[in-house]
C-alpha cells in the first residue's frame, strides 16, 4: 500500500517489537522457556495486606420492613417493566431506535433472575442499588443501560455516606435525586430534553417534598412528566434529536414512560 524499500516484513515487525514507554501499548518481548519475561519487572507488585478490601460498615436501615418490602417491590416493578415491552417498543419504533422495550425487558428479567437466585441483596439499600447497577450492566445495552447503571451506583454511594442514626426514607429520596443528577451530568440532558429525565426529575422533586414518604405523589409527577413529552416537538438527545416535529408530536418518550411505569408500580405496592 505504501512505497517502501528493503524487507518490508522485517522492517514492520521490527517497529512492532521496538520498546516503548507508551502506556497503551504492551511491551513486546522475546525470551526462552524457563526465563522471566524481561518487561515483567516494569510493573510493581501490588501488595494486599491482611484485611484490605473488606466491606465498609453499612449504615443501619431505618425503613420499616426493608427486606420484605424491597424483595416484593423489586419483583413487581421488574415484572411490570418486562410486560410493558410491546408498548415501549411501539413508542421507540416511532421516536427512537426501536430497542427501548427489549433493552428494558432484558434488564427487568435480569433483576428477576437475580432475585430468584438471591444474588441481588435486599439486606441494605447500599447493597441493593449496587447490585441493581451490576444487573443493569450485565444485561442492558445502549445509552439507557449505561445511564441507569450510573444512576444506581450513585444512589448506592450516596446512601453509603449517610450520617446520623441510619438510612431513612428521606435519605432514599436524596439518593434518588443524586442518581437523577448523575444521569443528567453524564448523559448531557436536562428536564425538557425529551428523555427519561422528564419523568425522573419531577418524581424526585415530589419525593423530596414528602421526605421520601409520599410515593404516590412521586408516581403522579413522573406520569405527568412522561405524558408531557408527547407534546415536545424537539429533543436534545438520542435518535429523537434527528427527527422532525411531525414525527415526534403525539408520541411520548419511551424512557420517560418506563420510569413512570416503575414508579406507578412502586406506588401501588405501598398502597
Amino acid at each position: 500500500i505504501l512505497p517502501c524499500t528493503g524487507d518490508i516484513t522485517k522492517d514492520v515487525l521490527g517497529l512492532f517489537d521496538a520498546s516503548t514507554d507508551a502506556p497503551g501499548w504492551l511491551a513486546a518481548d522475546v525470551w526462552n522457556d524457563g526465563e522471566s519475561r524481561p518487561s515483567a519487572s516494569e510493573i510493581d507488585e501490588v501488595i494486599v495486606e491482611k484485611g484490605a478490601g473488606a466491606a465498609e460498615q453499612l449504615p443501619p436501615v431505618l425503613v420499616k420492613d426493608y427486606f420484605t418490602v424491597a424483595q416484593k417491590v423489586l419483583a413487581q416493578c421488574a415484572q411490570a417493566l418486562s410486560d410493558a415491552e410491546p408498548t415501549l417498543t411501539e413508542y421507540d419504533t416511532i421516536v427512537g431506535d426501536g430497542d427501548c422495550g427489549i433493552t428494558m425487558q432484558r434488564g427487568a428479567k435480569e433483576v428477576l433472575s437475580r432475585l430468584e437466585s438471591k444474588t441481588l441483596r435486599v439486606d441494605n439499600p447500599v447493597n441493593t442499588f449496587a447490585d441493581l447497577a451490576d444487573a443493569v450492566s450485565a444485561s442492558m445495552g445502549g445509552s439507557s443501560g449505561i445511564l441507569l447503571e450510573l444512576m444506581f451506583r450513585k444512589m448506592s454511594t450516596s446512601l453509603q455516606s449517610v450520617s446520623g442514626d441510619g438510612i431513612t426514607p428521606k435519605d432514599m429520596a436524596v439518593a434518588f435525586r443524586n442518581g437523577c443528577e448523575a444521569v443528567s451530568f453524564y448523559g448531557g440532558a436536562q428536564e425538557g430534553s425529551r428523555t427519561m429525565l422528564d419523568a425522573m426529575f419531577p418524581a424526585s422533586a415530589a419525593m423530596l417534598a414528602g421526605d421520601g414518604a409520599d410515593i404516590p405523589a412521586s408516581a403522579t409527577a413522573a406520569q405527568k412528566g412522561a405524558d408531557a413529552t408527547a407534546a415536545m416537538t424537539t429533543a436534545e438527545a438520542g435518535r429523537s434529536n434527528y427527527l422532525s416535529e411531525e414525527v415526534l408530536m403525539g408520541t411520548p418518550d419511551p424512557g420517560a414512560v418506563a420510569v413512570a411505569l416503575v414508579l406507578g408500580t412502586l406506588a401501588k405496592a405501598f398502597a
